[in-house]
């Protein structure tokens, strides 16, 4: 029965590629003849909806998006990048509101074969890194088109985010700071919102508009975390508050066992976040009783 059906479905689309020139043609010829006032160019998106026009009049496009994600699971078990993106490109235009096909095509692009181009021998370093950095930009692209068929999807814009702070994928926390703002403001939860303190804290020109953001969060005792404390902490020492505006330390760190201890931690993180005053801070607590001279 599949196989009936994937033959009707290649049957379709090799009519549409037939019938694609015949059509350039014939709109060339009435443009000639002022029958039509400019002339039409169909693009690659186009041809594609074109070519899958009997399919969508039959109302088979969420099942044949289903089956073409088949086959892109085939490419990506063989690592076949080009045509994974191919059909993704495909997929996307026959369920462009589908979250799960945009947020997927992405992935697969930006992790999967951006990482199968770092560790591909066949290529020189200079070959891997561009390969690398193409397939990020073009899963980020992925999902910026997403949101322009889904322009009040947060789900994608928090994806977007989480694409442009991975430390490992050419971060932009900038730009991942925007894309989770966007987010909240189409309905995001909290976490989302402290994805957006968390970036806008690794921008250095952004500091006070963090720090902002961050005591909003704060406020809210469920929200608070080690690593929003620390980091808290940290922008203050940046934006060199005086103590009349900084949240009490021995609010933050109600003992000086935590502080020691949250702030050692905070101290080896390897996520680009501010570690202001942090060694200076540690130097000056009081050391245990097991450690006085």
């Amino acid at each position: 029965m599949l196989k009936n059906l994937l033959i009707t479905i290649t049957a379709i689309l090799i009519f549409g590629i037939i019938r694609l020139p015949l059509q350039q043609h014939l709109i060339e010829e009435e443009t000639k003849a002022q029958l039509l006032t400019e002339q039409m160019n169909l693009n690659a998106d186009e041809m594609l909806e074109q070519q899958l026009s009997v399919i969508s009049l039959g109302g088979l496009r969420p099942l044949i998006a289903a089956i073409l994600s088949m086959d892109a699971f085939d490419c990506f078990m063989r690592s076949d990048w080009h045509q994974l993106e191919k059909r993704y490109n495909q997929i996307t235009a026959l369920a462009p509101h589908s979250n799960f096909y945009w947020d997927n095509g992405s992935w697969h692009l930006a992790y999967n074969a951006a990482s199968a181009m770092l560790d591909n021998t066949n290529l020189t370093p200079m070959e891997r890194h561009e390969g690398f950095k193409k397939y990020i930009q073009t899963g980020r692209k992925f999902l910026i088109d997403g949101i322009r068929y889904n322009p009040t999807n947060w789900f994608l814009y928090n994806k977007l985010g989480d694409l442009y702070s991975d430390t490992y994928r050419l971060p932009d926390f900038q730009k991942a700071a925007q894309a989770y703002h966007q987010a909240c403001k189409l309905g995001a939860s909290y976490r989302v919102a402290r994805k957006e303190f968390y970036s806008l804290a690794r921008v250095p020109s952004k500091a006070a508009e963090a720090y902002e953001l961050g005591k909003k969060l704060y406020a809210v005792k469920a929200y608070r975390t080690p690593s929003m404390i620390n980091i808290l902490f940290a922008l203050e020492n940046r934006l060199n508050l005086p103590e009349s505006q900084r949240i009490p330390f021995h609010e933050l760190y109600p003992t000086a066992e935590e502080a020691r201890e949250m702030l050692s931690a905070h101290l080896q993180n390897t996520l680009h976040y501010p570690i202001d005053g942090v060694r200076k801070k540690l130097d000056s607590l009081p050391r245990p009783a097991t450690q006085q001279p």
